[in-house]
């Protein structure tokens, strides 16, 4: 069991009530709620219009999500770098490589998008 309770501005939680007394001088838990539910919000709580809220919001989770992508697309740059290599030595072609710098090109623009 997680026990949450308001404190300030935030929230805390502790997973014993003795915890929440002896660390935080708290008494009774505001919330009280099963630690797989506690885990699966992400180990999130906060305080929305006077209530205690758990998890994330949307835009915490399109954020995380759109890093993880933009991760991903960054790797894929970093694993085709070798084309502007080679072009620059003079060993390929812009013509050779066409497709895969259009690509390149589009991984960019997503990655702009998904910063914006």
């Amino acid at each position: 069991m997680v026990y949450l309770a308001k404190k300030g501005n935030g929230v805390v939680h502790h997973t014993s009530r003795e915890a929440l007394r002896d660390f935080d001088g708290i008494e009774t838990p505001d919330m009280e709620i099963p630690d797989a539910e506690f885990e699966a919000a992400g180990c999130v709580a906060r305080i929305v219009s006077g209530m205690i809220v758990i998890g994330k919001t949307a835009a915490e989770i399109q954020a995380e999500e759109n890093a993880v992508r933009i991760q991903a697309l960054r790797r894929q740059l970093a694993d085709t770098d070798y084309i502007a290599v080679k072009i620059a030595e003079g060993v390929a072609t812009t013509a050779e490589y066409a497709d895969k710098i259009a690509e390149r090109q589009a991984w960019r623009q997503e990655i702009n998008a998904l910063s914006a």
